[in-house]
């Protein structure tokens, strides 16, 4: 029997019982006050299905952040996580079993207030690396966020009634098939106006955030400009499959242990929001597209300079033909005037 199916019969047996043994408790607090109770929050519970997480109940903390759900159906299969709500953010506790064993479960669930603006995100760490191959530029990026605060950063909502944007990725506007890994962030960053931007509430603390993207490598000269979307404490530019002589950062140089790797860093300076990193890379095998596309180009300047340089000789070579008539046409009129005197 699948979960889905197995949950639909427990709730069918609860309804039929009289006192199903099944108890989620606990309390809300809230973390930006010292752990004070979080009175009169929503608190949510529901059960994981196929991955999906459905509501089963939900409830209201009391003045003492208490709160409590009965009843629910028992065993291994069933997994259950309650969430409370607040200031718009829904916080999940930790994902709870009620096997028939042990049918009581207590769970403490931790809550933040809110702030809108100025937003408290840091960078802590910033490793970028651009691999060159023939056909594009592979980037990697991992940032660690941090937001040392005790508040929740949530962004202020943009004219038009948009959702509010947390956090914006500067990348190259010509990215393509960007691919984060996790999941998570995968899901909550989407393009808006060239740019990867998130409504995601940053609650206190660090979060890593890694993901790919390749740029179209069309120049032999590659020029790479990426803008600093955070303060940022530590900044750390790989370059691979290039030559030291090509490369020109403005970052300072620092030294590889890797064959074939140039390295680059932000020094003592740290770097505010906003800064520019600026890389280029010459002499790069461009893609085979690109050169297509030149020897096309190439193709037809030739042709258009063939075509100019034939129509120069046929000009030039009716250009001479009066040229070798004229005297015997002077000399028949001056024939005719010797005549007529």
């Amino acid at each position: 029997m699948s979960v889905g199916l197995l949950l639909l019969a427990c709730l069918a047996a609860m309804n039929q019982a009289d006192d199903p043994p099944g108890v989620i408790s606990g309390a809300v607090v809230n973390l930006s006050r010292e752990r004070a109770p979080a009175a009169g929050v929503e608190v949510a519970l529901r059960t994981v299905v196929d991955g999906d997480f459905l509501l089963v109940a939900e409830t209201v903390a009391d003045e003492r952040g208490r709160f409590r759900f009965e009843g629910l159906p028992v065993g291994d299969e069933c997994t259950y996580v309650a969430g409370a709500n607040h200031g718009e953010v829904h916080y999940p506790g930790p994902r709870l079993r009620l096997p028939e064993r042990q049918a009581e479960a207590n769970v403490e669930i931790g809550v933040y207030d809110a702030v809108s603006y100025p937003s408290p995100l840091v960078i802590r760490r910033h490793h970028i690396r651009l691999r060159s191959e023939r056909a594009a530029i592979h980037v990697t990026e991992e940032i660690l966020i941090e937001n040392p605060t005790k508040v929740t950063f949530v962004g202020q909502p943009p004219p038009g009634g948009a959702e509010p944007v947390t956090l914006e990725l500067s990348i190259p506007s010509n990215f393509e098939r960007t691919t984060f890994q996790s999941e998570f962030f995968g899901r909550r960053f989407a393009l808006i106006g060239g740019k990867l931007v998130t409504g995601i509430p940053w609650t206190p603390g660090r979060r890593e955030l890694k993901f790919q993207y390749i740029l179209p490598n069309d120049e032999q000269v590659f020029r790479w400009r990426r803008t600093v979307d955070l303060p940022c404490d530590a900044l750390e530019l790989c370059v691979e499959n290039a030559q030291p002589e090509e490369v020109v950062c403005n970052l300072d140089s620092s030294q590889s242990q890797q064959p074939g790797e140039l390295r680059f860093a932000m020094g003592d300076k740290l770097l505010a929001q906003g800064d520019v990193i600026q890389l280029e890379l010459g002499s790069l095998p461009v893609s085979l597209v690109a050169t297509a596309r030149w020897l096309a180009l190439g193709g037809l300047v030739g042709l258009i300079g063939g075509v100019g340089l034939a129509i120069a000789y046929r000009r030039k070579a009716a250009s001479q033909i009066p040229t070798a008539i004229q005297p015997a046409k002077a000399a028949r009129r001056k024939s005719t005037r010797r005549r007529a005197a």
